[in-house]
């Protein structure tokens, strides 16, 4: 908004909306989902706690992505799979089966996300490595995902370091293994310099 909206006597209170928390996910998601076939698979309360740092909006076009993968599968159920597949395209972006990466790429994006994944294994304040794939998805050529075990408001000076560490993981792992480094670590310099300001 422009500052001049906030100027004292115009707007006598201020609401800070932020994320929800599981409980509020929860309460989303049965709103999100009233309208929508759920298999008896599908467990409102897991994805609520799967989804930390979704927003409201996420979480109805969660539910929606899920409806149209359920969709395109010519299922007359959305099931969890849908739902854990709506999630990837949310949180990495859509997977391209289509674009024909060369061996000497897969390679390099095979040592660079193991790169992530070792290194965040040995670190005590990293969240568990759920997925790792070469597969590419969205402008990425590959991707490790680490998913929160719990919700927390603030991070530690020692839990931003490791994540420092880890996010060039893979780039270390490139120059050991290959010899070389790539344009591939690009994301994960922009992510640790955000982090490191």
């Amino acid at each position: 908004l422009d500052p001049a909206l906030l100027r004292p006597g115009r707007f006598d209170r201020q609401i800070t909306v932020g994320y929800p928390d599981a409980k509020g996910r929860l309460e989303l998601l049965k709103v999100y989902a009233k309208n929508k076939p759920l298999s008896s698979d599908v467990n409102l309360k897991d994805i609520s706690l799967s989804t930390i740092g979704f927003t409201g909006a996420d979480i109805k076009n969660l539910l929606n992505e899920a409806a149209l993968i359920a969709t395109r599968k010519t299922k007359s159920k959305i099931c969890s799979d849908d739902i854990d597949e709506a999630i990837l395209k949310i949180l990495v972006g859509t997977e391209k089966k289509s674009r024909k990466m060369s061996e000497a790429e897969k390679k390099l994006t095979a040592y660079h996300e193991a790169g992530h994944a070792v290194v965040s294994y040995y670190l005590d304040n990293q969240d568990p490595v759920e997925q790792i794939s070469i597969i590419p998805r969205g402008f990425a050529g590959g991707y490790t995902l680490q998913r929160p075990v719990e919700e927390t408001t603030y991070s530690s000076k020692k839990k931003m370091l490791e994540s420092l560490v880890t996010l060039l993981g893979g780039r270390v792992a490139e120059e050991l293994f290959l010899g070389d480094i790539s344009t591939g670590a690009s994301n994960d310099l922009q992510r640790a310099t955000a982090i490191a300001t």
